[in-house]
């Protein structure tokens, strides 16, 4: 999330999966075996492949000049590998320029037999539907994944993150494929293509999704499955003439036979570039200390120092540091666990008309939650005030020291509005779960007071109820200028607690 407030939206979300029929992976098989018996092959050739899409992305610059980049791995129920990665480009693809990098047609054969090949085995989604009712992407009757879609002359922005592509029908002079499906030979058209790139796909001849980005909705999508943990599974032990629900039953985690592999052989299932480095946030004397029965009173007596008290002597020492904000420190300095101290980089971009050098790593302050008042001012800070060397310089106002933070942001003017709820809610927008952002609306409506929490409703409902079911959009559409119809939603679906604070909008 921090490439998003640096840099804005990414550009393109690709979805790689493994290809079992690689010829790296045939090769390799021996008499009779096939690659479910290969697990360790599997991954090994996908970790390459993985690191070579990163690579033709990142280095080659195909789509353009990357800026940052990041990905994670997860597993199909059926074993597979496969990986989300995100691309932020220097020069972002505009809505003009997304039939050049992304297609959702089939091919013209005569052209391009090998690519009109790949296309048909590997990026058609289905048939579904009335073709196959017991598909898994079947609920209620309908695709879950949206096919078939609907065909388009020309591709069009769409208001969800995601363009509708350029489908052309046959009398617009789109392509039709025939493919085998249970022993019979069918006809399907553009409705069925899973949106790809022509490069990528001849040149990994595998399943490579490719989304144009209009919001940050795939980060949160790749960001949970960073942090989902393991599938899980339920099963029961049943005695003889016993019915201890509590005790016949246990929670335990299903992991598959390749991920267990590509955990053993070390690979990682998350990479990123650039480095976000995360300065730690606390308030006096109140950081987290490690301590054993023999050194607890030395360790009490003098506490170990952190990244926020290093940077109090930083800004003493260095003339450069004064000038920067908390956050912006990572960027000129690396951290010295040893020592803990911050030193100045030596490799990076040279920043004009000094001996500085500039990397591109980034900082992020760690959140704090709005309960933890006290800390939470703090933070808001050393956001604002600039080379501050002690907690008493970020309290000092006007050359009067403030008791508390939270007086000194007063002083200030950051409290004169809601300015601070709603960076609190935007920042939450950007790395929170919707049931996250709702609990934390809540807290702000019931403990901090704000002086006008229609416009915090207002402006961050939507991002509150991205995960109603979409079943109630469909079955019962909510007028989205009425704060009565989203709170009826609340009280069917969501936390009392969030109910009764909204209800206090309702009835002002």
């Amino acid at each position: 999330m921090t490439y998003v407030r640096s840099y804005g939206r990414p550009d393109l979300f690709i979805t790689f999966t493994c290809n079992p029929v690689w010829p790296e992976i045939k090769e390799e098989l021996s008499y009779g075996q096939t690659s479910t018996d290969r697990h360790d092959l599997l991954a090994r050739v996908f970790r390459q492949k993985q690191q070579k899409l990163i690579n033709v992305l990142t280095k080659m610059d195909v789509f353009g000049e990357a800026r940052c980049w990041m990905y994670s791995i997860e597993w199909q129920k059926r074993g597979l590998p496969l990986s989300h990665n995100l691309i932020w480009l220097k020069e972002k693809i505009h809505s003009t320029q997304i039939d050049d990098v992304i297609s959702a047609a089939f091919p013209n054969p005569e052209v391009d037999p090998v690519l009109s090949d790949i296309v048909k085995k590997s990026m058609t989604h289905g048939p579904r539907g009335n073709f196959n009712m017991n598909s898994p992407c079947m609920k209620d009757g309908r695709c879950s994944k949206k096919y078939p879609r609907q065909l388009f002359k020309e591709t069009q922005t769409g208001d969800d993150g995601y363009p509708k592509y350029r489908r052309r029908s046959r009398e617009d002079g789109g392509c039709t494929a025939k493919i085998s499906f249970r022993g019979k030979e069918i006809e399907i058209d553009n409705k069925w293509v899973v949106p790809y790139s022509p490069l990528l796909s001849k040149m990994f001849h595998a399943r490579i999704n490719v989304e144009y980005c209009k919001s940050v909705k795939s980060i949160k999508y790749i960001r949970k499955y960073i942090h989902k943990g393991s599938d899980m599974a339920v099963f029961g032990l049943k005695k003889a003439n016993e019915h201890d629900e509590v005790s016949n039953y246990q929670l335990g985690r299903y992991i598959s036979s390749n991920k267990a592999v590509w955990r053993v052989l070390s690979f990682p299932i998350h990479e990123r570039h650039p480095t976000v480095v995360h300065p730690s946030v606390h308030l006096e004397n109140s950081q987290r200390v490690y301590f054993t029965r023999e050194n607890a009173q030395a360790v009490a007596s003098e506490p170990p120092r952190t990244t926020l008290t290093a940077f109090f002597q930083l800004c003493k020492q260095d003339p450069l540091a004064s000038t920067l904000l908390y956050p912006e420190v990572p960027r000129y300095y690396t951290w010295d666990s040893g020592r803990k101290v911050f030193v100045r980089r030596k490799k990076g971009t040279p920043v004009f008309g000094s001996d500085v050098v500039a990397s591109e790593a980034l900082g992020r302050v760690y959140t704090v939650h709005p309960n933890n008042s006290e800390c939470f001012f703090l933070r808001m800070l050393l956001h604002t005030i600039k080379g501050p060397n002690s907690y008493a310089r970020l309290k000092t106002v006007d050359g009067r020291v403030c008791n508390t933070f939270r007086e000194a942001c007063k002083k200030l003017g950051l409290l004169e509005d809601d300015g601070q709820w709603t960076k609190t809610m935007s920042e939450a927008m950007l790395t929170s779960s919707p049931d996250q952002i709702q609990n934390l609306f809540a807290i702000i409506l019931t403990i901090c007071n704000p002086s006008n929490p229609r416009f915090l409703w207002n402006k961050f409902r939507e991002s509150m109820s991205e995960d109603l079911p979409e079943f109630v959009e469909t079955t019962s559409p909510m007028t989205y200028n009425s704060p009565q119809k989203y709170l009826t939603t609340f009280s069917v679906y969501w936390n009392p607690n969030v109910c009764l604070s909204v209800a206090k909008i309702c009835h002002s």
